[in-house]
């Protein structure tokens, strides 16, 4: 399965433009299989999102941008809201005792809150996002060599916050998920490759 792990919604991210339709048109003509819509501190657009995607054969999964004290980080089986600024060290326990996993969001990009090397420290990051539409390349290649060096699987996301952008990068999956469950599962069990499309 490919998966836009990584895509921003104006129903809950106030820097994105993309509607809920456009999402689903994009993501379509990308030839994606599903698209994970992960806005800021907010759910408020999945399940809008998933009723509306389901007519046309889309699986749209739901996660959240959160951005901790040590920057941003995007998480899947974890429904809570949180403020912005919690310690990564207090975000990593919740989050793994409801049986959810935290990926570091475009940890070297400049310009925005990032992990950057504070990630060689931070412990019980589930996955890296080493591909990313809004970094440069020697930004994503930076990601790609912590991943490596720390042994954590690499994820790829568009970071859409434009439809144009839906489907950059992707993120290929060995098998068929189906829900969040599933998703999360498959991040856990490391199989998975992250992906350049266009």
């Amino acid at each position: 399965m490919l998966i836009d792990m990584h895509v921003h919604t104006v129903l809950g991210s106030p820097c994105s433009v993309i509607e809920i339709d456009d999402v689903i048109k994009m993501a379509k003509r990308v030839k994606l299989d599903a698209v994970c819509i992960t806005d800021h501190h907010s759910r408020s657009a999945v399940e809008i999102a998933k009723e509306r995607a389901s007519e046309h054969n889309l699986l749209i999964l739901g996660g959240m941008e959160i951005r901790c004290l040590e920057g941003d980080v995007i998480t899947f089986g974890f429904p809570e809201s949180v403020n912005e600024g919690i310690p990564l060290t207090e975000l990593i326990p919740w989050v793994h005792s409801m049986g959810g996993v935290v990926i570091a969001a475009h940890p070297f990009r400049s310009g925005a809150p990032s992990i950057g090397n504070k990630l060689y420290e931070i412990k019980g990051i589930d996955a890296i996002e080493v591909l990313n539409g809004n970094s440069s390349e020697e930004m994503n290649i930076l990601s790609w060599l912590a991943s490596l060096k720390l042994s954590i699987p690499g994820v790829g996301g568009s970071d859409a916050h434009t439809a144009l952008q839906i489907g950059r990068y992707a993120t290929f999956f060995d098998r068929k998920i189906k829900d969040e469950d599933g998703l999360v599962s498959a991040l856990k069990g490391k199989q998975f490759q992250a992906l350049k499309m266009f």
